[in-house]
């Protein structure tokens, strides 16, 4: 509920007569609903958590427009957000996401998360799983394309890759990649949560490549943890003698990017060793 404020406000100035501003409460304990609906969101509550996805289906399900925009209570749009997106809807667009910048802090989680900047179209709109994709923080997509699909389906993390895979399968494939920063996003503020975020993107990105091999994707083998840990260490090493930045900064996004290599290849290892047994 804390961060609803800054999230609706500037969504509320810049929608139009026409379009609907729901805000999916996942059986929160806070003050969510009532900050919400005071900020002019329609509010769907839930009874019992269902996890972002779900909530996802519930809010595009509820409303009729033919695109349905998704953002999060981490998200903070800038002027001119809509209209661009709006601007790209009016062209053709399928799927359309735009720069997301992440914002620094004075804890060193959130200088880490700064520095990575991992919410940039570069990242996705070649993506080197698959197809482009891009984090439902701030992804548009055509009403038609999410009910030919069904919207998304419900797993542990990833699930905005996953959508984006089939919509485009299933044809609806016209991506726009807006390299604008319309849009800023909160980091977690500790270490534990950020190196926990990138687990999961560890895990996810791992499932993800498994899933649709027998569609292209590349399945990378997982390094063993002890190459692992040896290979980082060696990077992190290089970098603290040449690059001259904070060695706090250097050190912990050092072991972010381990932290994700050693989710991947344990994820990796397992489902191969699953899919090993079910033959």
């Amino acid at each position: 509920g804390d961060l609803l404020p800054e999230c609706l406000e500037p969504i509320r100035r810049q929608i139009g007569e026409h379009d609907s501003l729901v805000v999916v409460d996942d059986a929160s304990s806070d003050d969510t609903a009532a900050t919400a609906e005071r900020l002019g969101a329609r509010v769907l509550r839930r009874r019992v958590a269902g996890g972002p996805y779900t909530a996802r289906n519930d809010g595009w399900r509820a409303c009729a427009q033919p695109y349905v925009l998704f953002t999060d209570a981490r998200c903070v749009v800038r002027p001119g957000w809509l209209s661009r997106f709006r601007r790209a809807a009016a062209e053709g667009g399928d799927l359309i996401f735009s720069d997301v910048l992440v914002r620094g802090g004075d804890r060193l989680a959130e200088r880490v998360a700064e520095q990575r900047q991992h919410l940039l179209t570069r990242h996705y709109a070649a993506s080197p799983y698959f197809l482009p994709y891009f984090p439902t923080a701030n992804l548009a997509l055509r009403r038609a394309a999410l009910e030919q699909v069904d919207g998304f389906r419900i797993m542990p993390s990833g699930g905005d890759a996953d959508l984006c895979w089939r919509v485009q399968l299933a044809g609806f494939d016209q991506v726009c990649a807006i390299d604008e920063p319309l849009m800023e996003w909160r980091p977690r503020t500790t270490v534990p949560a950020l190196l926990e975020q990138w687990a999961k993107y560890g895990r996810s990105g791992a499932r993800l490549r498994v899933a649709y091999a027998d569609r292209g994707a590349p399945v990378k083998p997982g390094l063993s943890p002890l190459h692992a840990v040896a290979r980082h260490a060696r990077r992190i090493g290089r970098r603290l003698r040449h690059d001259g930045g904070s060695p706090s900064i250097t050190f912990v996004d050092g072991l972010v990017d381990l932290t994700e290599e050693l989710a991947y290849g344990h994820t990796v290892r397992r489902l191969r060793r699953e899919r090993s047994g079910e033959r």
